[in-house]
């Protein structure tokens, strides 16, 4: 195990010297995790996803380093969610639902509302680093006294006919579902879904995927 963990940090650079948009990261804290390599080999360390940057961190000696070369890897689990390589260093998160599988592509990005002031007043500010936690996308830790929202464009993507294909918003889903599209339109209106909110994402995902015969 230990031998695969230096594996790992051989194909790994420490964040601190890369150059990159400040990070999002999808767990409030480094969650313990294990990977699972092509050649069947597991190791466990400490993980977070930036959104920001579409990468996969881990902790190695209190040092936060980014994973790279991720063709070597196949699976990594962190916690009870499940994440798959897709290319790069983007990670995508698999969600098992009663009609089949979808997979996530986290992509988050903060908003100033404002600075929280003496006496409870919002005014003008620079936005610093916010964390998020699981689908719901309401939880923030405040690092100061900033007011922040965070923006959730998640790409959803699916496999169809072998091929992943994928989709953020009313438009290009009702491009993958041809001949349902009356029918998603009205569980959209019925169900008030906002596509900015990934559980009701989830649940309309599995409700197409319910009504079509092309199962993923």
């Amino acid at each position: 195990m230990n031998r695969i963990l230096i594996t790992i940090l051989l194909f790994s650079i420490a964040v601190a010297g890369v150059s990159q948009k400040p990070r999002l990261l999808l767990f409030e804290h480094f969650k313990n995790g294990t990977v699972l390599m092509k050649n069947r080999a597991k190791t466990s360390a400490q993980f977070n996803y930036d959104t920001a940057n579409r990468q996969m961190l881990f902790k190695q000696g209190g040092e936060t380093m980014i994973m790279t070369n991720i063709e070597l890897v196949d699976t990594i689990y962190i916690g009870s969610r499940t994440f798959f390589p897709a290319g790069r260093s983007l990670f995508l998160e698999a969600v098992s639902l009663k009609n089949g599988t979808i997979y996530i592509n986290w992509i988050l990005k903060k908003q100033l509302k404002g600075k929280k002031g003496a006496y409870g007043q919002i005014s003008q500010a620079n936005v610093e680093t916010i964390n998020t936690s699981y689908w719901t996308n309401t939880k923030y830790k405040n690092e100061s006294a900033d007011i922040y929202s965070l923006s959730n464009e998640n790409e959803y993507w699916l496999k169809h006919h072998g091929k992943f294909v994928k989709c953020k918003n009313e438009k290009s889903l009702l491009k993958l579902f041809p001949g349902k599209e009356s029918l998603i339109k009205k569980f959209i209106k019925e169900n008030k879904i906002n596509f900015h909110d990934t559980k009701q994402v989830i649940y309309l995902l599995n409700y197409c995927l319910e009504i079509t015969k092309d199962k993923v």
